[in-house]
């Protein structure tokens, strides 16, 4: 009989069942972590504006479908009832009258109308460019006299006027407008001004008005900063900003009728402690659960509660069932007490009803306990973010509430979120600012383009003023700030 003819011995094949089952543990292991893999990829993979804090910016073509939170309103299209509207409207004094009278004769007795008496008029009018809209050339004449003793005495140039041959403030203003108000690019800027005021301007003369234009408000950065960091409540956030071939961050700061936007090459403590506003804030200080923030305790903490809501939106789409019908509730109840606050403050009451109150914090505690128990394993790296996510729930409670308890305050951060969107959008148009010192020269100009927005002043009369030298020279409801003090 042949050696493979031979049956294995009943050692030999206890010895094979042990390795099979040692294999197979190994396997079920493998197939375990590829599993929790899988699952943190296709979390990834998943991740968009909707359901995590990425903004709508970073959708791209893959922009999801419109889902909201929100139930509907009740309110039909088109603007809200009391919301101010634009209409054109006629105007008593227009600057050209055109008459236009009927032709040939009277259709009645054949005489001819080109005298006749002027019985009615019917106005039309119409809002229009001029056909060429070019630049003015004023000339100053600096005269030297000759005083009758023999001495000369040359006049004083007006203010700023020093080469023979310059653009003049408003010019310029339209240049900063055109490239950090409206997110030209610099050789797209320097076109539209030769396009639009037969104006031939070299991109770095549009370079040099932005640097200008920065320079003078250094004051009224710092100024805006003392308002934000002396304010009740403020907003804070922070979005990647590419910079001279790397990763910065653009710092926003804002309250109110100020925003204060600050470009580092830091994300954290560094970074917001050169923009000079948290360090010394005391107020409420409404951001997202990103650790530095909590860093600076004489103020107080408010958590977004927009943040939290995405982050349960993804629980539900990618959790356990459990895990997502904890969620779920969890949703439910921050959306009925957004709804109890919303209702209360239409009604001019100064609290949520206690029982609708008292309800709904009981199903959210109970909603985040259950959600807790049901990601404890934290199998995967999804999971274990989820988890913490509940936990983050459980420990920053009041945090993420105030606004239930203090109607005054925010159910979320999208002043901040706001103040940042056009940075995003700069950064989307040209891909990256070259040098720090253009970012920092944007991020100034864009604090007080906001600023002024805010306080409802037209972007370009506000950049006028301050290639004039005068930055918000007027003063808007009595706030020393826009007089230059």
């Amino acid at each position: 009989m042949s050696d493979a003819a031979v049956p294995p011995s009943y050692e030999e094949l206890a010895v094979l069942v042990v390795q099979l089952r040692e294999e197979l543990a190994a396997a079920r292991e493998r197939i375990v972590v590829l599993e929790g893999q899988v699952v943190d990829l296709t979390a990834r993979l998943g991740k968009n504006s909707a359901n995590s804090s990425r903004p709508p910016s970073s959708d791209g073509l893959a922009k999801p479908a419109p889902k909201s939170l929100r139930g509907k309103s009740g309110r039909g299209p088109g603007r809200p009832k009391g919301q101010k509207g634009i209409t054109l409207r006629q105007v008593a004094d227009p600057d050209h009258r055109v008459e236009h009278r009927p032709h040939g004769p009277c259709a009645g007795c054949g005489a001819d109308l080109a005298g006749a008496v002027v019985a009615g008029i019917e106005r039309r009018q119409v809002f229009d460019l001029p056909e060429r809209i070019g630049l003015e050339v004023t000339e100053h004449q600096v005269l030297t006299c000759r005083c009758a003793c023999g001495r000369s005495e040359k006049a004083s140039g007006p203010e700023g006027v020093r080469a023979p041959v310059q653009y003049g403030p408003g010019l310029a203003a339209a240049g900063v407008y055109l490239m950090h108000g409206q997110f030209l690019s610099k050789d797209r800027t320097a076109t539209a001004l030769a396009d639009l005021f037969d104006a031939s301007v070299a991109p770095g003369t549009v370079a040099s008005w932005v640097r200008t234009c920065a320079s003078r408000l250094d004051a009224f950065g710092r100024l805006v900063a003392g308002k934000v960091a002396g304010a009740a409540v403020a907003f804070f956030d922070e979005t990647g900003f590419r910079t001279a071939g790397c990763l910065h961050w653009l710092h926003s700061a804002s309250s109110g009728q100020f925003v204060h936007l600050s470009v580092h090459r830091r994300r954290g403590r560094e970074g917001i402690d050169a923009a000079g506003i948290l360090p010394g804030f005391t107020g409420i200080a409404m951001h997202d659960a990103w650790a530095p923030y909590d860093s600076y305790p004489q103020a107080e903490h408010a958590l977004c509660s927009a943040h939290v809501l995405r982050e349960l939106v993804a629980v539900t789409e990618r959790g356990s069932e459990k895990a997502r019908c904890a969620a779920y509730r969890a949703i439910d109840a921050v959306l009925a007490l957004k709804k109890a606050a919303e209702e209360a403050r239409a009604d001019g009451l100064d609290a949520i009803a206690v029982s609708v109150k008292d309800g709904e914090l009981g199903a959210l505690a109970q909603a985040v306990a259950d959600g807790l128990k049901a990601t404890a394993t934290r199998s995967s790296k999804t999971e274990a973010k989820y988890h913490a996510l509940f936990r983050r729930l459980t420990k920053r409670w009041n945090d993420y509430l105030r606004w239930v308890h203090d109607l005054t305050l925010p159910f979320d951060n999208n002043p901040a979120e706001q103040t940042i969107r056009m940075a995003k959008l700069r950064i989307k148009v040209s891909g990256c600012l070259r040098t720090l010192h253009g970012a920092q020269d944007f991020a100034a100009i864009r604090t007080y383009l906001a600023t002024a927005t805010r306080h409802e002043q037209p972007m370009l009369d506000v950049l006028i003023q301050a290639m004039r030298g005068s930055p918000c020279r007027r003063r808007v409801n009595r706030d020393p700030v826009w007089a230059g003090e």
